[in-house]
Order: structure tokens, then C-alpha cells, then sequence
């Protein structure tokens, strides 16, 4: 497994606590050191989120999922003890007893059926996600759910390992103090757009956070690593790469890294002139180096991608695929065959992404030496999808990556004539946006609906390689997660996934 995780704070917390610590804090924060200050990247009170309360899942760790996820992306019990395939569609999944609710009651398997009834209120997309309608969730007994896909899916278990798929009890509404769940933490106060205040829930079924947690969003990159820097915040998400080395060197400050799920790439368009052409896009690709832009750009932090999927998945054909080694004069040569007249290619950035811009302007630098020019367009990471997916773009910019355990809704979502990447156009007229055609369908429901593992990842595997002979995106690399901390902040657990960092370690040495 390719997973790591490494200490690389430029000083051992607690000893540089013990010397740089002060029984006054002139940032004029709180001296009792009882809370933790977490920055997000994500809005955990957007408004798409009223199905918790205005409250995100991700992150806040107020609800919680049946199943959850291991640090090697398989899944592992949570709410559930267990689960079992009563037949080649029906799932029975066993609760855990004496599991509370923040409100004191039991969790039991109506709760559950109540919860889903409610996710699936979210759209139509939540059922082709999970293969399952909202009346095929039912309770058998107290403590036994009975799920029944639509059609063979074997991943099923592992992709409610999300914590978007989380279990409250039905007294819970879609006020901001409304979310009643069984996490260790509990919702205290929630000011919108900006920042939930949590409390340590005492009764939590198992070893909790000791600590209140306050998380709050801070989507600039820059932004988060200088309110970490000055003090306003204890722990940030993902600062800018060119601040990971100071952060390093910084004896008030520890880094951690972690490999993630999740992958940096440029998606073409396949369907909109001149990126339909496959000769171009291969030609893009020769333009590119990964390693030179990690090295530069990145600052060696994140890994050279090959393809569009985390080795660290387990079904990855990252070793496998075939590389587009920089190639200047073969890239020119099929920019000539093409049938690109010089029209600038349409660069969308997801302004979400780490060093994107950079990125892009690195990336239009190489397509400039081939003689492909470029118009770099950055998109607020709300309006990014529509954008990309109306077909507005030859390009984007984004990551991509699972949050949860199965994977399989990655090649889907982003590769299928039917994912969400692509739905939109292929609906519309039948073209789609980043689907190479019914082949690589034709693997993907192979892969997801197989009982065999290796099935499964011969065909995801097999789709990978068409991607990439097809050139169907430009990877650029495979994100590493980086989590930078006041050295006083001990017991930060990464995970691939960031939105399944374990807070129940946290703690404050104090200052």
C-alpha cells in the first residue's frame, strides 16, 4: 500500500510547545486552551447541506455513516457490526446496540430508514449513485436494515463508507441546530458561511473528542496559511505549496502529509472541436511533464500522476499505464496531423484547487512551445461543475478523488456516458463531455456490478489503460494531503481521505 505518512515539523511538538509557550496570548484568543480552531477549504454551512442542519458531514464528525473507512480504503464497521449479501441484490446490514442519539434515545434500524428516506430527498443522483430507491430501505427488526439495489452492485457496502450517507434520528431538522446524530461532537452554535461550533458529546459509544472544536471555512489558500501563521487558527487544511517549506522550518508550526485519494488532472472535452481530435490531445500530453511541474510548481510535495485514479485505490492501474514522456517534436508532429488551426483552447481552473492557477499557467507555457495557445479561465469552485459540464470549456482544471471506501462512483462519475461529469451533454445530445463511448461504459458496469474482485479490477483496469491510449484527460498529479498545526495541537490522525481525520486524539498542550 502506497499510503504514507510522515512527521516533518521542523521541531518535536510539545518541547517546542514547552519553550515558545506563553501564559499570555497576545493574539488575543482565549488563554484557557480548551478549544481547537480547525480551517477548512469547504463551507461546512453551505446551503446544499440542509439535509444535516446546514451542517456538512464532512469534517464536523456530528453524524456519522453505517461503515466507514479504513486508512486502506476498505471498509470497516461503524454504526453497522456487520453485513451480509442475502442474494445477488439484497443487502442485510446489522446495527450496533446501545448506540445513542445527541437527543439520549437508541439508535435502531427505523432511524436508518429515516435517514435514508431523507438523503434520497436530495435528488435523483442518489439513487443511481447507490443502485438503490428509497422504498427498497427497510427495517426487518430492531436492529437489522435490509437494502435491495436495482441491479447487482457488489460495492455497495463500501460506498456508503461516505460520510455524506450518515444515520440521524427523525426529530432532526433543517434548522442549523436542527441535526440530531450520534457523532462525538454536537452542533453549539453555527454562523453561516463562516463558522460550527461543536461540543464533545459525553455519551458517544465509544472513545470521543475530549475538546471542543471549532470549524470554520477560509476557502483561500493563502488566506488559511496566514491565519495559521499569525495564530487566529490551530489547524488548516492544505496551505499553498510554496508555504509548506517555511511551515517546516517554522519551529511554532508542524506539517504532517498524507497520500490521498484524490488526483489533479485536466479533463478534455471529446466532443467539442479541436479536443475531439485525439491526435491534438495526445500532443497536449507529449507537451507536458508532471515530475518537472511536481518539482516546480508543487514543490515536490504531491506525486507525478500517470492516470486519472490514486494508486493508492486498490483497483489503480497506475503502474501499469502507458506514460506520455515529454516529447516536444513528437507532440509538434501531431499537432501538425491535427486538425487544431491555432483557436486558443479554453483552460477552466477550479479555483478550489491548490496552486491552480499556477498549475495552468505552467500547463499553457508547454502548450505554447508546441504552438497551441491558451485562454485560462478561473472558476469559483460553485459555479466549476456547471461550467464544465455545460461543455463551456476544452479543459478544466480539478481533482477528483473518492470519499469513500469502494471508489467505484470515481470512474463513473467522471468516465461514464451516465456519471454526473457527463450526463448533462449526453442527455442533452448524446455526446457527454470526458466518456470515451460504450466500451469504456461497458467495463465500468462490468467492474461495479462483479462479485469477483479481480473482475472488477481487470476491467477498471483495462477502462484506465483506454483513457489514457485515448489521452481522454492530462493527469498531473496524485494529491498529497498536507495538514499544518500549531506545535501545541498534538493528536492529529490523517487520513487518504480528509474528510475521515480522526479528531478523538486532539488535544492542546498547554501554551
Amino acid at each position: 500500500m502506497l499510503s504514507r505518512r510522515s512527521m516533518l515539523a521542523g521541531a518535536v511538538s510539545g518541547g517546542v510547545a514547552a519553550v515558545g509557550g506563553c501564559l499570555s496570548d497576545s493574539s488575543g484568543r482565549p488563554d484557557d486552551n480548551s478549544s481547537v480552531s480547525i480551517a477548512l477549504e469547504d463551507d461546512p454551512t453551505a446551503d446544499s447541506w440542509d439535509t444535516y442542519g446546514y451542517v456538512t458531514p464532512y469534517f464536523t464528525k456530528v453524524v456519522e455513516p453505517l461503515i466507514w473507512a479504513t486508512e486502506s480504503m476498505e471498509p470497516t464497521p461503524w454504526l453497522a457490526t456487520g453485513w451480509e449479501a442475502v442474494d445477488e441484490t439484497t443487502w442485510s446490514v446489522t446495527l450496533r446496540e446501545n448506540v445513542s442519539f445527541h437527543n439520549g434515545e437508541e439508535m435502531t434500524a427505523t432511524d436508518v430508514v429515516w435517514s435514508f428516506e431523507r438523503l434520497f430527498e436530495r435528488g435523483q443522483f442518489v439513487s443511481g449513485w447507490l443502485h438503490l430507491e428509497p422504498e427498497n430501505v427497510v427495517a426487518v427488526d430492531e436492529y437489522t436494515v435490509e437494502f435491495t439495489n436495482t441491479e447487482p452492485f457488489p460495492a455497495f457496502p463500501g460506498t456508503i463508507a461516505h460520510n455524506m450517507i450518515c444515520v440521524q434520528h427523525p426529530d432532526s431538522t433543517a434548522d442549523d441546530l436542527g441535526t440530531i446524530g450520534t457523532g462525538p461532537l454536537t452542533i453549539e452554535a453555527v454562523d453561516r458561511g463562516s463558522t460550527v461550533e461543536t461540543s464533545p458529546f459525553a455519551d458517544y459509544w465509544q472513545d470521543g473528542v475530549e475538546v471542543p472544536l471549532s470549524f470554520e471555512v477560509i476557502e483561500d489558500p493563502s488566506t488559511r496559511a496566514l491565519s495559521l501563521e499569525s495564530d487566529d487558527v490551530d489547524v488548516i487544511f492544505n496551505p499553498p505549496r510554496n508555504r509548506v517549506e517555511p511551515m517546516r522550518d517554522d519551529p511554532s508550526l508542524s506539517v504532517l502529509t498524507q497520500q490521498s485519494s484524490r488526483t489533479m488532472f485536466l479533463p478534455c472535452n471529446l466532443y467539442r472541436p479541436p479536443t475531439d481530435d485525439a491526435r491534438l490531445r495526445r500532443a497536449l500530453n507529449y507537451a507536458v511533464s508532471q515530475s518537472e511541474l511536481v518539482d516546480t510548481v508543487l514543490e515536490g510535495i504531491d506525486d507525478p500522476a500517470r492516470g486519472p485514479i490514486s494508486p493508492i485505490v486498490h483497483w489503480s492501474a497506475h503502474d501499469g499505464l502507458r506514460t506520455y514522456d515529454r516529447d516536444l517534436d513528437r507532440a509538434r508532429e501531431l499537432v501538425e496531423q491535427s486538425d487544431y488551426d491555432g483557436e486558443p483552447l479554453v483552460l477552466a481552473v477550479n479555483a478550489s484547487v491548490v496552486s491552480g492557477e499556477l498549475i495552468a499557467e505552467a500547463v499553457a507555457g508547454a502548450f505554447t512551445e508546441i504552438g497551441v495557445e491558451t485562454d485560462i479561465t478561473v472558476v469559483d469552485p460553485g459555479s466549476y461543475n456547471e461550467y464544465v459540464q455545460a461543455g463551456n470549456a476544452h479543459l478544466g482544471l480539478q481533482t477528483s478523488g473518492s470519499n469513500s471506501a469502494a471508489a467505484d462512483y470515481i470512474m463513473f462519475e467522471n468516465f461514464h456516458s451516465e456519471g454526473v461529469s457527463n450526463a448533462q451533454l449526453f442527455e442533452a445530445e448524446g455526446t457527454g463531455v470526458s466518456n470515451p463511448g460504450k466500451a469504456v461504459d461497458e467495463l465500468i458496469e462490468t467492474a461495479y456490478q462483479s462479485r469477483n474482485a479481480e473482475t472488477t479490477a481487470t476491467a477498471y483496469r483495462d477502462a484506465q489503460h483506454r483513457l489514457v491510449e485515448e489521452a481522454v484527460c492530462l493527469p498531473i498529479c496524485h494529491v498529497v494531503h498536507v495538514i499544518a498545526a500549531r506545535t501545541e495541537i498534538e493528536g492529529i490522525d490523517p487520513h487518504p481521505i480528509d474528510k475521515m481525520v480522526d479528531w478523538s486524539d486532539l488535544s492542546r498542550e498547554e501554551r
